[in-house]
């Protein structure tokens, strides 16, 4: 019925398809049937579209329908074909169930037969063990079954066991045998008076739910009896009806089940007769069977799509006794998932079952359902194709109109080509020019007449770039490229653009650099390179050339160029081009062993000028000094700005030392000559550091870190100095960097430690504070003298955050000596120039005391003199932020100073400290008197300003009398101690804070 249904209804759709073939075609109009012009008329033919393709001519001839009646025909005909491949998929569906429940079923039978052989294959080898050997023990039993995997018994499988063969008057000798062989209370059940007796003695695997089993009379079961004798009559494996297999205690419900028997013959008795058998027989060996466990591993294997039941009998009578069920209930009948069954017969061991496979909802859910996707596909399809045919008849209708405004497109696109900022030349296959808009005119400096039809296109390129380009075009696209002509098309010609830099070559022989793409033109046959005819062998109907002019761009490159090189506020060359012209300075001058200087030079106290008078200053003091820079310099040497105030100049071909020396002594004398600059004389003195070739170095960057180290010594030695790179300046940089290395490492590992230093109230003896001091023990180097590694640190940017620990630390610990003792100390912290002048060292200051919880007065904040002699805004800015949180404010090393004191009066400070250079020469006698006037003279200056004076330096007792006769409000010193650790310091505080001279 569905194959007749689906040939009527496949003819229907024949005929009716050939009529809609038709009217689409009919109603096609190509898009490229507009004409499209690329080049003004005036500098040649006009380029056109192919016309439509041959094969569309005569469709488009035939008459057209109306959109409406094309899209009903395109629907008709959907229809019918989408009818016709629901019914035969539907057709084909149902064919690939059954075959798949078919397979199915199959394998399912074939697993239970495969447990079932399994369970057979077992038996006869316990069979042929027990045969051998009638005497064979339970160990001797148990090993064998262990050999055999037995407590890995397949699915399905209950037991194996052996029943030994008895009569009456043996059942008792039989039941002690197996008492003594370690079952003492074995017995036999049920009792009852038979002439034989088949007891199990032996059941692996041996465990809880089959131990059960030993002592139960298998022939005291009809079922069982029928089944183990037949077997013995046909020395053959005999199975059982269903039966109930004896459960372990612990169970409740009966476990249905059938049991496999295989006689076991004493060996070497004769088999041949039935009573033959009968009288040899020893027992039979036994595979409990558990059949819902059976069926369910075969069920398993088909991932919930089947259920299986078994059926005792043949399939004809399969109905009458149901003996298991696996994989759940069958599902009802639905119109989305129908009922199927399927039966298959399986004989085993005398019995013969029905397996009965029926089908899951999980089996019509394993894909999509074929026959509702045919439908909505086939939906769908028509449709859009009814849809597309009513937009192509339309369109048809619309492509006139289109025609008839192609033209005037084309002539405003030709009028945009002569206006728009590019050159574009149309040439034909051989070369010739067709065609030039004006804008090309003019940059080429031709008019269209001198060019069109004259001067093939090659000519308006360099034959060298012409011969370049050919090359690599070459390596490019794998085969030869000549030079020439052939270079321009060899991409365009395969129908590949081609953009490329050129110079076109003017009127006149000049050149102009262009941007250049090159790309083909359709020719005869429609697309560019893929249609051969009138347009020749390459396909192409020309080729157009359009040009970018480059000059202004690389103008600008030019000038980016010049900025990434060049520093903007001196316009010197900078650090990145002067290593790249020295790196190639030094392989020319080397090539003739000649000698090249490296000076580095760095302007002293630069930052002073900045902090002091802004950085607007600043930056015309970098300009100024770097005229005088060019000025003091050969026209071949390199002057350049390397960062911030430090200048490089590159020597070439210099005689010898002596004339790099003089080079630097006059850019010294230069660069020093007093310069005017907003009302204000400033004077800058530079230091030089000197390297070179190749006695410093063979490479840039050698003779950069040369001249580095020889800058460092030059700056160590004072203001305007020029220092020559030696060895020792290397190994001492060396040393640096590995004491700068070892800082970094010590601020991260915590390596720093705090000594204390008492001060001493002269009056009475008593400690009135400590100072802290900074010590530091490295395991490469042991104990580090601040002197060895603060100068580094200043230098490096290190003594900043060493300053700030310093500080946290000393307020931590002080408040610990405070919370032990109860004793109030000052303690006085050294703070570096450079960590004043940060903005926010008020800030630090505060945040360390609230962190602590050390009061403010508890606190003294000691600076050099030299720091307040130079009195930038930012450090006085600081001093008035300390003091207004109430910390003290001392000046260090008192007296060294050259300037005059006024800042004592102008700076709000609470302390002075005199420098121990002059404590030092109080010893007695009178060649220290002018020390001993000046050390009175401070004190007495202090006092008049307020001030509490602390002498520095006190080891001798003298000395100590003297500051005290002078009236010096304390001391500190070797006299009254070192510095100590904290513990040491609380300890002394806690036995008392009078000290004695040691």
């Amino acid at each position: 019925m569905v194959r007749v249904a689906g040939a009527g209804l496949a003819a229907v759709a024949k005929c009716i398809s050939r009529g809609i073939v038709q009217a689409v075609i009919g109603a096609w109009t190509p898009a490229a049937s507009v004409p499209v012009t690329a080049l003004a008329p005036r500098s040649g033919a006009p380029i056109q579209a192919a016309p439509p393709p041959r094969r569309l001519a005569t469709a488009m001839k035939l008459p057209s329908l109306p959109p409406a009646v094309l899209a009903l025909l395109v629907v008709a005909a959907g229809a019918c074909v989408t009818a016709v491949a629901a019914v035969q998929t539907a057709a084909w569906s149902e064919r690939a169930a059954a075959q798949r429940l078919d397979a199915m079923l199959t394998a399912s039978v074939m697993a239970v037969r495969q447990r079932l052989d399994t369970g057979e294959r077992l038996l006869r080898g316990a069979s042929g063990l027990l045969g051998a050997d009638p005497d064979t023990t339970r160990d001797q039993w148990r090993a064998y079954m262990l050999a055999t995997q037995v407590d890995d018994l397949p699915a399905g499988i209950h037991s194996v066991g052996y029943a030994r063969l008895t009569d009456a008057s043996g059942l008792e000798a039989l039941i002690d045998t197996v008492r003594a062989d370690g079952l003492p209370a074995f017995d036999v059940f049920p009792r009852g008076e038979r002439e034989v007796y088949a007891p199990g003695i032996y059941v692996e695997p041996f465990a809880g739910r089959t131990i059960g089993a030993l002592g139960f009379d298998h022939l005291s079961d009809p079922a069982r009896r029928a089944a183990a004798e037949a077997a013995r009559d046909a020395m053959q494996a005999r199975m059982t009806s269903r039966v109930t297999l004896l459960r372990e205690a612990h169970r409740s419900v009966a476990l249905q089940g059938t049991v496999l028997y295989l006689p076991v013959y004493r060996n070497g008795m004769p088999l041949n007769a039935v009573d033959e058998r009968r009288h040899a027989v020893l027992g039979y060996v036994y595979a409990a069977y558990r059949l819902g466990d059976l069926l369910a591993d075969a069920a398993a294997i088909h991932g919930g799509k089947l259920s299986l039941s078994l059926y005792q009998g043949r399939p004809s009578a399969a109905s009458t006794v149901l003996l298991a069920r696996a994989g759940g209930e069958a599902a009802p009948r639905t119109h989305s998932h129908p009922l199927r069954q399927l039966d298959r017969e399986l004989s085993f061991g005398g019995q013969t079952w029905t397996v009965r496979a029926s089908t899951l909802p999980a089996f019509e859910d394993g894909g999509p359902a074929p026959v509702p996707l045919v439908i909505a596909a086939g939906t769908l399809g028509t449709v859009l194709l009814g849809a597309l045919v009513w937009h192509l008849a339309a369109r048809r209708r619309n492509a006139e109109r289109a025609r008839q405004s192609a033209d005037v497109v084309a002539q405003r696109h030709a009028r945009l080509l002569d206006h728009a900022p590019i050159c574009v030349i149309g040439f034909d296959r051989h070369g010739t020019i067709t065609s030039i808009n004006r804008p090309g005119e003019q940059m080429l400096w031709y008019q269209a007449h001198e060019l069109v039809g004259r001067i093939p296109y090659s000519a308006l390129h360099e034959p060298g770039e012409l011969a370049a380009r050919a090359r690599a075009l070459s390596a490019e696209l794998g085969q030869p490229v000549a030079p020439g002509f052939e270079a321009l098309i060899a991409k365009p010609r395969l129908g590949l653009v081609d953009e490329h830099t050129w110079h076109y070559v003017r009127k006149g022989g000049s050149t102009l650099p262009v941007q250049l793409t090159l790309l083909p033109l359709p020719g005869a046959g429609g697309d560019a390179g893929r249609h051969q005819g009138d347009a020749g062998e390459d396909g192409a109907g020309g080729y157009l050339a359009i040009a970018h002019d480059l000059t202004e761009r690389r103008r600008a490159d030019a000038y980016i160029d010049h900025l990434a090189h060049h520093d903007t506020l001196t316009g010197l060359p900078n650090r990145d081009y002067l290593s790249g012209r020295a790196d190639a300075l030094l392989q020319a001058i080397g090539a003739r062993d000649g000698r090249v200087a490296l000076l580095l030079i760095d302007l002293d106290q630069f930052k002073r000028i900045n902090d002091s008078l802004g950085h607007h200053v600043g930056d015309d003091v970098l300009r100024t000094m770097a005229d005088r820079l060019r000025a003091a310099v050969r026209r071949a040497d390199l002057a350049a700005r390397m960062d911030g105030d430090e200048f490089a100049v590159v020597l070439s071909d210099i005689a010898d030392e002596s004339e790099a020396e003089l080079a630097a002594a006059k850019i010294v004398a230069r660069l020093s000559e007093e310069l005017r600059l907003g009302g204000v004389r400033l004077r800058v003195v530079p230091s030089i550091g000197m390297a070179l070739f190749p006695a410093d170095g063979n490479t840039v960057a050698d003779l950069l870190q040369a001249a580095d180290a020889a800058l460092h010594a030059a700056k160590q030695g004072g203001r305007g100095q020029v220092r020559r790179f030696s060895p020792d300046m290397k190994e001492a940089s060396l040393a640096r960097f590995t004491i700068e290395g070892l800082l970094r490492r010590a601020l991260v590992e915590q390596e720093f430690t705090l000594r204390y230093q008492p001060l001493v109230d002269t009056a009475s003896q008593r400690i009135v504070g400590v100072e802290a001091l900074l010590s530091w023990h490295t395991p490469e180097r042991g104990a580090m003298q601040p002197g060895q590694f603060i100068p580094i640190a200043e230098q490096c940017g290190l003594i900043v955050p060493i300053s700030e620990w310093v500080l946290a630390t000393a307020c931590r610990e002080i408040q610990t000596l405070r919370m032990r003792t109860g004793i109030d100390l000052e303690v006085a912290v050294n703070i570096s120039p450079p960590h004043l002048q940060q903005a926010d060292f008020p800030e630090l200051v505060d945040r360390c005391l609230r962190e602590s919880g050390l009061p403010a007065r508890n606190l003294a904040i000691e600076v050099t003199e030299g720091i307040l002699i130079e009195g930038t805004p930012q450090t006085i800015e600081a001093f008035r932020g300390i003091r207004a949180l109430g910390v003290g404010l001392s000046i260090d090393d008192f007296g060294t100073g050259y300037s005059g004191l006024s800042y004592l009066t102008r700076l709000p400070i609470n302390k002075l400290k005199i420098d121990r250079s002059f404590v030092a020469n109080l010893a007695g006698g009178d060649s220290n008197d002018e020390d001993r006037a000046v050390v009175a003279a401070i004190i007495a200056l202090g006092h008049q300003l307020r001030l509490q004076v602390v002498a520095e330096g006190v080891e001798t007792a003298d000395q100590f009398h003297f500051l005290r006769e002078q009236g010096c409000d304390a001391v500190q010193g070797f006299l009254f101690g070192a510095g100590v650790p904290l513990a040491e310091l609380i300890e002394r505080c806690e036995q008392g804070v009078t000290l004695q001279p040691v």
